[in-house]
């Protein structure tokens, strides 16, 4: 009897006296996040359009098509919301709370308020995290996040959702040698490889290259490498400085000029990757 009602009050605590959870935090472990509130915006809209705020809600921006949370089987964890990327080891607690511990954030717990529909709205302080979709307003960083599980699986070999295929994302803290911003430039091409190939094998309807950090124009004829003024910023942040990134830009210029074209193939998604690849071995082999 004492185990019964120990087990009651959980489900009370939860706020889940009336049915299960169907999201199992141990089983589905691959989240899209489809929409960020801060507690301003979360609370005018819960009383002007109360489904404003529901947990299947999706925003329009494009973070949503390729920011996630994925949780491994191992008890690691990456996250990705628009260009601010995190990774570390995760615990789940009582199946109403993940907290995400990282070297760089420290402990971040984000309580599960609700679900609906095979989405789940989550509640977290990030203190120390700071992306461009989450819009800090007198001090406040506490956020809602709506969390959605039609994410598709990937295999490791392209699981471009690891801190494997994700390297090229941590800044460096000093200015980078040749050699350095060479095994740079090839991380980040090896996951704009895989990310094409994510969408080429998968059952996708489009591909979002928002998600793609890149300094080329991605033509069905071949890859353009983008004048200097041109190339997206978020690119160049991924070095040292300014001056680090213009270097890679013209080690890519003599790549481009070193590179013979791979066979074409009338599929822009498998040309570009293989235009790719055939890039990344000039750089490799580049003195």
């Amino acid at each position: 009897m004492k185990l019964i009602c120990c087990f009651i009050g959980v489900l009370l605590l939860a706020g889940c006296s009336k049915k299960v959870r169907s999201i199992d935090f141990t089983e589905d472990r691959d989240f899209r996040i489809v929409n960020v509130f801060n507690e301003l915006k979360y609370e005018e809209l819960k009383k002007k359009l109360p489904e404003g705020v529901a947990p299947g809600k999706e925003a329009p921006e494009p973070y949503v098509a390729y920011s996630y949370l994925s949780l491994k089987p191992d008890d690691t964890y990456t996250f990705l919301l628009g260009n601010q990327f995190m990774y570390g080891t995760y615990t789940v607690i009582n199946s109403n709370e993940v907290v995400l511990k990282s070297e760089e954030f420290g402990e971040m717990p984000l309580k599960i308020l609700d679900e609906q529909r095979n989405a789940v709205q989550i509640l977290g302080d990030f203190k120390k995290f700071k992306s461009d979709f989450m819009v800090e307003l007198n001090g406040s960083t506490t956020y809602y996040l709506n969390l959605k599980t039609d994410f598709k699986k990937l295999g490791k070999e392209n699981d471009i959702r690891s801190v494997r295929f994700n390297k090229w994302r941590f800044k460096p803290t000093h200015k980078e040698s040749d050699a350095e911003i060479k095994e740079r430039l090839i991380s980040n091409f090896t996951y704009i490889a895989a990310y094409m190939r994510v969408y080429l094998y998968g059952d996708f309807d489009k591909i979002y290259t928002q998600g793609i950090h890149s300094p080329f124009h991605h033509a069905k004829n071949g890859l353009v490498l983008l004048e200097w003024s041109y190339v997206p910023y978020f690119w160049k942040h991924m070095f040292y400085d300014e001056k680090d990134a213009e270097r890679a830009h013209k080690m890519l210029k003599r790549a481009f000029i070193l590179t013979k074209s791979p066979e074409y193939i009338d599929n822009w998604l498998a040309y570009n990757e293989r235009c790719i690849q055939k890039l990344m071995e000039t750089i490799e082999n580049m003195e």
